[in-house]
């Protein structure tokens, strides 16, 4: 799915988890004001949701940056309102809307048992 602020594409799925990439990965604040971040980078972020987590911190599920730019890698997404977090310290950033709404259609045919977006505890 591709608009101008980036597409959000199913990377590779397994039974254990699915792997989601983000090109040109959007930030809002928390009033979804559009944050610009100078970036050089080529490519997108990979987003990795494992379907049974052993940290339950934030979401259960929730999502892990494990490849792309390096000031992305390490974050981690809360599953029901997009916030960003740095172990367990928010960084006040989250997720473009339109991304996580393509970001949560590609989870939901690999955990049809959960409503997403999850609430936000």
């Amino acid at each position: 799915m591709m608009d101008e602020r980036g597409s959000v594409e199913l990377a590779e799925a397994t039974d254990d988890y699915i792997d989601i990439a983000i090109v040109q990965m959007a930030l809002c604040d928390d009033k979804d004001r559009r944050l610009f971040e100078k970036d050089y980078r080529v490519g997108g972020e990979i987003w990795r949701v494992h379907k049974f987590d052993a940290d339950p911190f934030l979401s259960n599920p929730h999502a892990h940056c494990i490849d792309g730019s390096k000031r992305f890698v390490g974050l981690k997404m809360h599953l029901g309102n997009a916030e960003l977090f740095r172990g367990a310290n928010s960084t006040g950033r989250f997720l473009d809307k339109k991304q996580f709404e393509s970001l949560i259609n590609l989870i939901r045919p690999k955990f049809p048992d959960i409503i997403f977006p999850l609430e936000n505890n």
